[in-house]
This record gives structure tokens, C-alpha cells and sequence, in this order.
């Protein structure tokens, strides 16, 4: 039962709708997993759901609202030179993703 308030954004219209969840997640397959099973509704990047959209295994709902971008890092320890290969693993995540 906490409180969580959602933004949201419409061309200039913004919105903050106050909900409440009883299950909470830090994981988007696990908010996925959720949504499948049928325990209510989640927010979830378009590239997570659009499979299960396209299946009709999800209905999307306030298609034309946004929510704020959720930020994304990609990590790797440190070093003195950045492989090759994970320059362009970088690099692809933010074409794919940015």
C-alpha cells in the first residue's frame, strides 16, 4: 500500500497521479514478468514490451503520455584503455537506446 506519484507529460500538459502498489521492483524483467502474469499495470520501455504487444499478451494504455526518461548506465571497471570491443558495445547501446 505505499504511495508512489507518477509524472507524466502530454505535448505542454504534465500530470502527477498519486497510486499505490502492494509489490515493487527494481528490475525491469521482473516489472515484465509481473505484467504477464496480470498483477496490474507497470511502466515499461517501449523495446521490453513491444514483443508482448504485438502477441496481444499486453494492452498499453495512455499511449500518447510520457513519462520521464529512466536513465540507463552501462559499467565496466575501470582501466587504463577501453577495449575496442566494448567501445563499440557502448556505442550500440546508445544508438539502440538513446
Amino acid at each position: 500500500g505505499r504511495a508512489r506519484v507518477f509524472s507524466a507529460q502530454r505535448g505542454d500538459e504534465r500530470v502527477q497521479v498519486q497510486g499505490r502498489y502492494t509489490v515493487g521492483f527494481d528490475d525491469g524483467n521482473a516489472y515484465l514478468a509481473a505484467a504477464l502474469a496480470g498483477l496490474g499495470v507497470v511502466a515499461l520501455p517501449s523495446y521490453m514490451a513491444a514483443p508482448h504487444v504485438a502477441h496481444g499478451e499486453l494492452l498499453p494504455v495512455l499511449q500518447d503520455w510520457q513519462l520521464p526518461p529512466m536513465p540507463m548506465h552501462v559499467m565496466f571497471p575501470p582501466n587504463r584503455h577501453m577495449s575496442q570491443r566494448l567501445r563499440v558495445f557502448i556505442d550500440w547501446v546508445v544508438e539502440v537506446l538513446g
